[in-house]
């Protein structure tokens, strides 16, 4: 399952790799480097370390020109947050950022490069009603959806559908909970919400630790990973930021981890971060994430590109999306939907036909 001759890899390892490169290989790392969504990433890093004058020409303007787009972005996040919090003046509970928006918001090290397509917002479940009547107000809306799919969010879910702005496209991810609440790992989102942090203007955001959990357990109970790579590297500013404020924020973190029930997620992440970026977690950590999870994860959080991705990487998404499902589900529920899912697909296949 290994990766062949990835310089993406090999920088993101060492980022003294890049005095090597030729015009093709720095071709090639800005080839891989958006097959994983980690383009502007890159870009960012090149200028933070004064590497942008080895580039060739054409790739030192793509370099300055995605400087002015991510600028341009985190400004029209922030724009919209402001026009959610005017939505919500009226929302008494706790409204928390997550993920990009709040790494945007609080000026966050893994804001550095990060595009994102919606806004992800979290409140307690008994809000959730009056969050998304509030914002209906103002002009968010769920799409139309089948009564399963409305089902499927209503009651398994641990987010409603999504909420896009009828004159901006913008959209907003409701969430009410960290990870769905028929998940088989018991994750503590009540607790995680009690001890969020008051930003500003009143937002909120998950605590220090709870920012690197909820990243940890959005990439490992999920299936979608061509994204993966970009997460991982979240975690890895994160992670690198914050313990270098605190030289026990380590012991804190696998603590925490333990008690909202995340402790092996975080020891298969650090894994997987101090493999691909070198994240100087506790040596302890990588003996503790054996198993068949670590090369899965590995290999379909490798770069996507056609010439470079991992060998098996589908093989390795496609039995991470089994794993997903079942993780997802208690049995009844996961047969009703894996039915429902069947007699879609046929429909569909017989609708094709006619």
């Amino acid at each position: 399952m290994g990766t062949h001759n990835s310089v993406l890899l090999a920088f993101l390892a060492n980022h003294k790799e890049a005095e090597n490169l030729d015009d093709a290989g720095w071709s090639k790392l800005f080839a891989e480097a958006r097959s994983v969504d980690l383009n502007h990433r890159i870009a960012c890093i090149l200028q933070q370390e004064g590497l942008i004058d080895r580039l060739p020409g054409g790739l030192k303007a793509h370099v300055l020109a995605s400087e002015v787009e991510m600028a341009a972005f985190q400004r029209d996040v922030l724009r919209e947050i402001n026009a959610i919090e005017r939505a919500l003046s009226c929302f008494e509970s706790r409204r928390i950022l997550l993920k990009g928006a709040a790494y945007v918001y609080c000026n966050l090290p893994a804001k550095v490069g990060r595009a994102f397509s919606d806004i992800d917002l979290l409140v307690p479940k008994m809000a959730l009603a009056d969050a998304e009547s509030q914002l209906m107000c103002h002009g968010w809306l769920a799409g139309n959806l089948s009564d399963y799919d409305q089902r499927y969010y209503r009651t398994w879910s641990h987010e409603i559908p999504p909420l896009t702005h009828l004159q901006r496209g913008t959209t907003i991810d409701l969430h009410h909970s960290l990870v769905m609440p028929t998940c088989r790992i018991p994750v503590d989102s009540v607790v995680m919400i009690d001890d969020a942090i008051r930003v500003r203007d009143g937002w909120w955001r998950l605590n220090d630790l709870d920012l690197i959990l909820h990243s940890i357990a959005h990439l490992l109970l999920n299936s979608e990973f061509t994204h993966g790579l970009r997460d991982l590297s979240d975690i890895d500013l994160l992670y690198r930021h914050l313990s270098d404020q605190d030289a026990k924020f380590a012991y804190q973190l696998e603590a925490r981890a333990h008690r909202i029930g995340l402790g092996n997620f975080l020891y298969l992440a650090a894994t997987l971060c101090c493999s691909f970026f070198r994240t100087p977690v506790p040596d302890d950590w990588l003996n503790k994430s054996a198993g068949i999870l670590l090369p899965l994860f590995k290999t379909s959080c490798g770069v996507r590109h056609p010439n470079s991705r991992p060998g098996f990487q589908e093989m390795a998404d496609i039995a991470l999306m089994v794993r997903e499902v079942f993780m997802r589900f208690p049995f009844g529920i996961l047969i009703r939907h894996l039915a429902h899912k069947f007699l879609m697909t046929t429909k569909t296949v017989e609708v094709t036909k006619n």
